[in-house]
């Protein structure tokens, strides 16, 4: 006898825990190059929980919480994409319900009802529950109004418990270096969760300040788990200083750099430095702005990152040095190459269709756990048929994704060599925009050197 869907949504899966554990997670784990959870240990294994994050990324969001802690929570996500039976089917395996927005026309509240009736019953049978409490995805680091549904959806299953104890609200905040690049860094931080129980009381005189106070309760810790930059007017500046200023605001701080606790709590520092400054010195912060967008216009044109500025000044034995390795390393590269490229130029046509930049990655990350394993098995059906030897059969069938990250990684060096010999000759012939790159980079430190960062 099939399942309802009450009862697929409120049991763990074994196929879930399977397809998790086997693909989804070593998939992310070579997506990104870094990706670092904090504070997961400190969420309840078991027990309804609802998962709070910030909303940046589409489905990155939702599989990163999936992927680094051990639940299984039921997520849920716009309804235009549950069109065809399969994909209906394929999402409710991933435990992913509909909602229904105002623009998808139609009376949403009715359409969701189902959803909103179904949500509380799977946070009183233990399970999780992840809600991204934004309403809408934006990759701007600034924490947007939470919509009320998610302390709604809380207390309709808590009304079971009363004042006892029961329901959780954790707030995560997730932090990426890129929302679209492959092999970019990520942090998810699980924060301290909130009772909802404690608001119980409040709720049965008066539901709508219960709500509020709620609300503010999480966004408070929300954004300290977070990435958070209030200014509209300096926004893309000190979202580059905060970046930029890391490793010395860690040093100053005495944290540690290489701890993604460590980093983000750096750059967190350096935004509320920053933002204290915009107040306090408004006559000052345009020339410090000024000096940034000039430094990254540079930086742009010259085809540069900010590193290759900063570890100056290279000699020309060190980058010929280089570059014999890196012809050293060709063979391996064309090795990752052929056993990759296929199903990475395809995946990235793929999300080349798509119009909403933060839905590049999911995309991406999709359509390469589909083409990757695929392309992998046919190449390993090849070997074995047309490699004679047995050792051969079996080695060359595992050398395809260490294959494939280096062939990244190579390409990327070859990249940041050429942009350290224009750098090296740039210098050398006294080139006025990299003398002024590095001129303006040192007076941007210096000026933020004389703030106040504690």
């Amino acid at each position: 006898m099939a399942k309802t869907l009450e009862q697929k949504m409120c049991t763990r899966s074994l196929g879930y825990a399977f397809v998790r554990t086997f693909f989804v997670k070593p998939a992310l784990h070579l997506f990104y190059r870094k990706l670092d959870a904090i504070g997961a240990k400190d969420v309840p294994n078991t027990g309804p929980v609802i998962f709070t994050p910030n909303h940046q990324n589409a489905l990155m969001d939702a599989l990163l919480i999936l992927c680094s802690k051990d639940r299984q929570p039921v997520f849920v996500a716009r309804a235009d994409i549950f069109q065809k039976p399969l994909i209906i089917a394929v999402l409710h395996f991933l435990r992913i319900l509909p909602i229904y927005r105002k623009r998808d026309g139609g009376n949403s509240s009715d359409n969701n009802q189902e959803t909103f009736d179904l949500i509380p019953k799977i946070l009183k049978s233990g399970q999780s529950v992840g809600i991204m409490p934004e309403g809408t995805h934006n990759e701007i680091k600034r924490l947007r109004m939470l919509q009320k549904g998610v302390f709604r959806l809380a207390m309709q299953a808590q009304e079971k418990y009363g004042n006892s104890p029961m329901i959780k609200i954790v707030p995560v905040g997730i932090e990426y270096t890129s929302t679209n690049k492959f092999r970019s860094d990520v942090i998810v931080k699980y924060g301290k969760a909130i009772e909802v129980s404690d608001y119980y009381e409040l709720y049965a005189e008066n539901s709508a300040k219960a709500f509020k106070k709620m609300q503010d309760a999480l966004m408070e810790k929300m954004r300290e788990e977070m990435i958070d930059i209030v200014s509209e007017q300096y926004y893309s500046e000190i979202e580059r200083l905060r970046v930029l200023y890391q490793r010395k605001a860690a040093k100053r701080l005495g944290l540690n750099d290489r701890k993604a606790a460590h980093r983000l709590k750096a750059q967190q520092k350096t935004i509320a430095m920053l933002q204290n400054y915009e107040r306090t010195h408004p006559d000052e912060m345009p020339t410090l702005c000024l000096e940034v967008r000039d430094y990254f216009a540079i930086l742009n044109q010259q085809d540069m990152n900010d590193w290759v500025i900063e570890n100056q000044p290279y000699t020309l034995a060190g980058l010929l040095g280089r570059c014999l390795l890196t012809i050293a390393g060709a063979p391996l590269w064309l090795l990752g190459v052929l056993f990759n490229y296929l199903p990475y130029k395809l995946s990235t046509v793929a999300s080349r269709r798509v119009k909403d930049p933060q839905f590049i990655s999911s995309v991406q990350f999709v359509a390469g756990l589909v083409l990757f394993p695929l392309y992998h098995f046919i190449m390993a059906v090849l070997l074995a048929v047309f490699v004679p030897c047995i050792w051969g059969k079996i080695i060359m069938p595992l050398l395809p994704i260490p294959l494939g990250v280096f062939a990244w990684m190579y390409a990327r060096s070859v990249k940041n060599i050429g942009a350290m010999f224009r750098s090296w000759f740039g210098k050398q012939s006294e080139n006025p925009e990299i003398l002024r790159a590095i001129d303006l980079r040192k007076n941007i430190f210096e000026r933020m050197e004389k703030m106040e960062l504690h």
